[in-house]
């Protein structure tokens, strides 16, 4: 019989699970107390999603730490994307109390785009609201992890104000809202907008680099987006010359 101080345990990691978007699958579950209850110090749960682009697919590996008195901790999670074309991408993520990416978060790294977190500025020494994106361009870590390029506060992108100006069309107010706040979650979000006076459905992806967004059809082609962007263009135009990127070690 489990006694209150192992339901406890097992309890807080379950929920850190659930948050962190990892499920409430009874397998990950069956495997979390197995791993509790076995004698090694370190132990890892394998699990998968789901919420990648079609045709890709996701492995993550959950490791766990013992301590001497008892206690159980999630320290980090080692995530590998297959892409569709065969290609490997993977990073490991630390979990902290201050900035752990979700699976969903890291998910959408992994596949390219932006996530909005805060995250460590190394100027200010202090914990900022900054998009973050994987720089595939340079060689990995020590860690074999991706260097990240990183858009702080100071940078100036404002989701609302894109949003604002990308001419969206909104069946109820607080879509609008759920809109901001999944675009800086880096995901791609269902949208409606004007074209040549036309209501047009499609997918809309957020590029805090260039502080626009992205417009697909809904079978993931690029749509022209001058025009529902116009505001912006002059903006990017004058970002694509002055683009300051930090390129940091996690």
């Amino acid at each position: 019989m489990e006694t209150q101080t192992e339901f406890d345990q097992v309890a807080y990691l379950k929920n850190q699970l659930k948050y962190l978007g990892f499920g409430e699958d009874s397998a990950l579950h069956k495997d979390l107390k197995k791993g509790i209850k076995g004698k090694k110090l370190q132990f890892e749960i394998k699990t998968t999603s789901d919420k990648t682009l079609p045709g890709n697919k996701v492995d993550f590996i959950l490791k766990f730490n013992k301590t001497e008195n008892g206690g159980v901790f999630l320290n980090s999670y080692h995530a590998n994307l297959k892409k569709e074309k065969g290609e490997n991408i993977s990073h490991n993520f630390p979990v902290s109390k201050e900035n752990t990416f979700t699976a969903k978060e890291a998910i959408n790294l992994l596949e390219g785009r932006s996530v909005k977190i805060e995250f460590h500025n190394p100027k200010s020494e202090q914990l900022e609201p900054a998009f973050v994106k994987f720089n595939f361009d340079e060689p990995k870590t020590e860690k074999g992890n991706y260097q990240f390029q990183n858009f702080y506060k100071n940078y100036g992108v404002d989701t609302a104000q894109i949003v604002e100006k990308s001419n969206f069309i909104f069946d109820k107010p607080e879509y609008r809202e759920n809109t901001i706040k999944s675009l800086e979650k880096g995901n791609i979000v269902k949208v409606k907008f004007k074209i040549d006076d036309k209501i047009t459905e499609g997918k809309a992806v957020l590029n805090p680099q260039y502080k626009n967004l992205n417009l697909y059809d809904q079978d993931f082609n690029r749509i022209n987006t001058n025009k529902p962007l116009e505001g912006l263009e002059q903006d990017n135009k004058h970002e694509k010359n002055n683009v300051k990127e930090q390129s940091i070690k996690r």
